[in-house]
């Protein structure tokens, strides 16, 4: 597995291919894929835009990564990376996290019809690995309960909806993928992964500790100049 971690993107990398479930502009739904690909793109450009899909393939091809390629977008500074690996037994949770926070919102929050000004840039883009192999379900419910410790987290640091000045559940334009090794011969994939597993212990604590440690580099820059955040 190689991480690249550039000013412009984030890279991921591994040997052999990964089941992967997720909600990614590139390759998203329920997927194979061998590399990772979290680009940076420029909250201040002027349109017209090419499409999110086209942008991220033609930044993978341009890097030469492996194929299928997974991609996300986000505004937010790759210096608010913050990467947690956990191990709870013989199970191993690895969770990679960038965070803006300048949209802020919670479900139900109004949404204008034509908005007056386009929204603030503001994303949390979170990949989680598990060291075993997942049935579809387990990976759905893996990806549940990441945006649970996600949410828990952003609740904890009592952040506010733009829209409602309510608590805040995350961002408008949040993406999240879990990822775990494809079929492994002699290895039954795990039907379950949620609380009352050493799995989905290790996948709440690293999801929640990297988030929150992404939050704090935001807070600590002021989250408004994310270019800053050291």
């Amino acid at each position: 597995m190689k991480c690249v971690n550039h000013p412009d993107y984030i890279s991921l990398s591994f040997a052999s291919p990964q089941q992967c479930l997720s909600s990614a502009v590139l390759n998203g739904g329920y997927q194979e894929v061998r590399s990772l690909l979290n680009l940076k793109v420029d909250q201040y450009a002027k349109p017209p835009f090419a499409p999110p899909a086209q942008t991220l393939n033609n930044k993978a091809h341009e890097l030469a990564l492996q194929q299928p390629v997974l991609g996300m977008m986000t505004a937010a500074s790759m210096k608010s990376l913050r990467h947690r690996q956990v191990e709870v037994q013989t199970y191993c949770a690895s969770v990679w996290v960038t965070c803006g926070l300048s949209n802020l919102l919670r479900p139900g929050d109004l949404v204008e019809p034509v908005p007056q000004t386009p929204p603030e840039p503001g994303t949390i883009n979170i990949w989680l690995r598990c060291s075993h192999p997942l049935t579809p379900a387990a990976m759905a419910e893996a990806l549940i309960l990441l945006t649970e410790a996600k949410t828990t987290a952003v609740r904890d640091y009592q952040l506010k909806s733009r829209e409602s000045g309510r608590d805040a559940s995350g961002t408008g334009t949040d993406s999240h993928a879990v990822l775990c090794p494809g079929n492994l011969p002699a290895v039954t994939p795990l039907e379950y992964c949620g609380k009352h597993t050493h799995l989905g212990e290790a996948i709440g604590l690293a999801v929640y500790r990297a988030v929150s440690e992404s939050i704090q580099a935001c807070l600590d820059a002021g989250y408004q100049s994310p270019e800053t955040i050291s």
